[in-house]
């Protein structure tokens, strides 16, 4: 156990939070790209492979399921379960913050520019279905794209023998997403992005998966759009009060067992607290079902840190920007806690209720990508649209300006095109008045 003296050695937690955050295996993106080309060339016949390969095929299987399918995988899941189920997606749509659609129009100086906002129109949904299914991240994807006015769902998810976790197909059922697949993996990033066979191209892609599935979605930015490049999962607890350690403790290890590469932080004024916070991870965490992930994640990735001037606390949080922060104490704090994909505040709000029961949404900016980017909500789904009309006052007033930057940059097309309406002003206008 290292504890990390925030006055003394700032910038050498900083400088290995960047290498743990930055070290990716080239072996891994080999894969991802060997993938896409075996797609490119094979087209579905790799896909099958793949499943075979990946997910255990033992034969061949239809991509999308069948509505038959996807009802039975409801009625296999506990009634208590889907009222849990419903539960989360009401919590859900009560915590979306309704948009407003309302075109938007400024008239300046014959200048008028209209804007409005647009859903796209093809979405897929990645929902991890392999090791864990997480249905709570189909649920925080879906709600906010209905929401939004998608036309078109899709939810793709790994399905070991060809078979779809039951929960995935009772969220999908409640929901009233038709459009469900049984693939995973990058395979199923490139498959969707490009559109393969039966598999339609869409112009987006959410949802979290391994780092196979996250490299993929990186390879396809550009050609379609993505939510974010989701990392492990992180948690900073900032315990300005030494109060309850044994529950921070557990909300630390709530983040450690999602996987091996989880990064958690707890910066604090006391040393004993630290301690204590640890003794009580190491008692939990050999208790836990998942305690050799855990055992990994306090082994490599965890950061204990002393601080004394709040302030160079909270830069250094800032400059961190993690997943989720955990503020235990000085609620005062919050306002100045500026990159966290999430806040919680409060020994009684844990980052695991947030992850299901809250209604926030638990898709989040990770690796310090929350300094420039913000979780999913309905405006991730949203297109600014801009319409723009000028009149002839306008060129008037300020075609000779606008000739002019064009000649400053060396671009005379560009110049040529305005020049040539302004000395046909006359003529255009004319048009114009004709209808």
């Amino acid at each position: 156990m290292k504890i990390w003296d925030l006055e003394k050695e700032k910038e050498g937690l900083l400088s290995a939070l960047s290498l743990l955050r930055t070290e990716r295996k080239e072996i891994l993106r080999n894969s991802v790209l060997n993938i896409k080309e075996k797609l490119e060339k094979e087209r579905e016949k790799a896909i099958l492979e793949f499943c075979k390969e990946f997910d255990g095929w033992k034969r061949d299987y239809p991509f999308k399921l069948t509505k038959k399918e996807i009802k039975e995988g409801r009625k296999s899941v506990e009634e208590k379960d889907i009222e849990v189920l419903k539960g989360m997606i009401e919590r859900v749509k009560k915590c979306i913050k309704p948009v407003t659609r309302t075109k938007k129009v400024v008239e300046n100086e014959g200048v008028r520019i209209e804007e409005d906002k647009v859903p796209i129109e093809r979405l897929l949904i990645y929902a991890p279905g392999g090791k864990a299914p997480y249905p709570s991240s189909f649920i925080m994807a879906a709600i906010p794209a209905i929401s939004a006015g998608v036309k078109e769902i899709y939810v793709t998810s790994p399905a070991p023998d060809g078979i779809v976790n039951p929960y995935i197909l009772a969220c999908a059922d409640l929901i009233g997403i038709e459009n469900v697949y049984r693939l995973g993996g990058a395979q199923a990033i490139f498959a969707f992005a490009e559109g393969i066979g039966e598999i339609p191209k869409v112009d987006m892609i959410v949802g979290p998966g391994n780092a196979y599935v996250e490299e993929a979605k990186k390879e396809c930015f550009g050609s379609i759009g993505i939510d974010t490049i989701a990392g492990p999962s992180e948690l900073l607890v900032f315990a300005n009060d030494a109060t309850f350690p044994d529950l921070v403790a557990r909300d630390l290890l709530s983040q450690a067992e999602h996987d091996e590469m989880a990064v958690l932080w707890l910066f604090s004024k006391s040393e004993n607290y630290v301690k204590e916070v640890y003794r009580y991870m190491e008692i939990f965490g050999e208790k836990a079902l998942r305690k050799g992930i855990i055992r990994k994640v306090l082994s490599n990735n965890t950061f204990f840190v002393l601080f004394k001037e709040e302030e160079n606390a909270i830069d250094t949080v800032n400059q961190i920007a993690p997943e989720h922060v955990e503020l235990i104490g000085g609620e005062h704090l919050k306002e100045k806690i500026l990159y966290s994909g999430i806040t919680y505040i409060g020994i009684t709000t844990p980052v695991a209720l947030g992850d299901y029961y809250i209604g926030t949404n638990h898709i989040l900016p990770t690796g310090g990508s929350g300094r420039f980017l913000s979780g999913l909500s309905v405006e991730t789904f949203l297109r600014r649209r801009v319409v723009v009309k000028v009149d002839p006052s306008f060129l008037r007033k300020y075609g000779d300006k606008a000739q002019r930057m064009a000649e400053i940059e060396g671009l005379y097309c560009h110049k040529e095109a305005i020049q040539i309406r302004k000395e046909r002003i006359d003529e255009i206008e004319d048009w114009i008045s004709k209808g």
